[in-house]
């Protein structure tokens, strides 16, 4: 899986930008509202971040109990319970909810990024559908950050024991860089 590319995601936001300005320009010369979500998507926007963010913190306690388990077991020999280990495939899925939620939120966000540089002038700070924009430009920004912080939790722990944990591969990147 590779990693989430900041300038990939800025490609995609001034896109949606310039895709939501000229939407906006072409339905308010028709007559039409402009095309912005309502306000009450943002509680949306925060409870999906957040269960993604709290599905990031599992994989990564998953991550530190294994490691303190292993450490122990060098110390003291095997334990008679090994603790129950959270699937790596549910993991990857948690770094895929990460990344769909950056991706999607530099989506949402330049989209309302550029209904408000058509709209913001105009209208001003003080309309419903400026200050929905906002709300929802705000909440797109939240879900890029936490898509970059699951990710950061997901990572696998280096390898204690191995000679591997300053090499790279020959792409230049890390060997556990990602789940």
């Amino acid at each position: 899986m590779t990693q989430l590319r900041p300038l990939w995601l800025l490609l995609i936001a001034a896109g949606a930008a310039l895709a939501g300005y000229l939407a906006t320009l072409g339905m308010t010369a028709a007559g039409y509202s402009s095309p912005v979500l309502p306000l009450s998507s943002a509680v949306t926007l925060v409870a999906v971040g957040l269960i993604v963010l709290a599905l990031g913190l599992v994989v990564w306690r998953d991550q530190r109990r294994l490691e303190h388990t292993a450490d122990r077991t060098r110390e003291h020999g095997p334990a008679r319970n090994r603790p129950r280990r959270l699937h790596p495939l549910q993991a990857v899925r948690v770094v895929a909810a990460g990344q769909a939620c950056a991706y999607a939120g530099s989506l949402i966000a330049g989209w309302h990024a550029g209904v408000l540089l058509h709209l913001g002038p105009a209208a001003g700070i003080g309309t419903p559908n400026v200050t929905a924009g906002l709300t929802v430009v705000i909440g797109g920004m939240l879900w890029v950050i936490i898509g970059f912080v699951v990710e950061t939790l997901c990572r696998i722990p280096p390898d204690r024991g191995s000679g591997f944990q300053n090499s790279e591969f020959d792409d230049g990147t890390e060997p556990n860089a990602a789940l």
